[in-house]
C-alpha cells in the first residue's frame, strides 16, 4: 500500500512538472545575416562601398527599422562594416566584429545569443556556408560575385531549428 501511494505521488508530480514545462515559453532566436554590399573594385583587399553599396546598406536600415535588433556581428573589413554602421546607428549598436573562417561561430550565436536577434554580415561564401551550418544542411551555395541582395532569416524555438526564409533587398 505504501508503495502504491508513493509511486501515484511520483507520477502525479511528474506530470505536474511536465505540464509546468508545456506551458513555459519558448526562446526564440533570430539570425539575419546578409553579405556585404557593393564593393569598389579598385584591387586593395579592404575597400569601401560604391556609391550603389551605400544606398544598399540605408535599405537594410529601413528594411530592419522596426525589428527589435540585440546584436551587430561585422567581419573585419571596412566593406562590411559600412554595410551594418547605419543601421547599427540607428539602433544605437556597437558593431562587434567575428572572423567569418570561424566555424565555431555558430554554436556561438546559438549558445550567446540565445533568445536574441543578431545581425551578421560577412561575404558571398562565408554567409551561405554559416547559414548552413546554423541549419544543419548543406542547402545553400556561394554567392557569385554581382548578387549582393541575399538576407536570409533563420528561427530557432529554443536550441531547435524552425525556418530559414531568404529574401531579397
Amino acid at each position: 500500500m505504501k508503495k502504491s501511494i508513493f509511486f501515484f505521488f511520483v507520477i502525479l508530480s511528474s506530470g505536474m512538472i511536465s505540464a509546468q514545462k508545456s506551458s513555459e515559453k519558448p526562446i526564440i532566436t533570430k539570425v539575419i545575416l546578409m553579405r556585404h554590399a557593393e564593393k569598389v573594385i579598385d584591387g586593395s583587399k579592404d575597400p569601401a562601398l560604391t556609391e550603389e553599396g551605400e544606398k544598399r546598406a540605408e535599405r537594410l536600415r529601413f528594411l530592419l527599422s522596426d525589428v527589435t535588433i540585440d546584436n551587430v556581428f561585422s567581419s573585419p573589413y571596412v566593406r562590411t562594416k559600412e554595410t551594418v554602421s547605419k543601421l547599427a546607428t540607428f539602433k544605437n549598436s556597437q558593431i562587434k566584429s567575428y572572423d567569418p573562417k570561424d566555424t565555431q561561430f555558430s554554436e556561438y550565436l546559438l549558445t550567446h545569443e540565445k533568445g536574441k536577434t543578431s545581425v551578421v554580415v560577412g561575404h558571398s561564401n562565408s554567409i551561405p556556408s554559416l547559414v548552413n551550418r546554423l541549419i544543419k544542411k548543406e542547402q545553400y551555395a556561394s554567392l557569385s560575385e554581382d548578387v549582393y541582395c541575399k538576407l536570409w532569416i533563420v528561427t530557432f524555438s529554443d536550441t531547435t531549428f524552425v525556418d530559414c526564409s531568404v529574401l531579397n533587398y
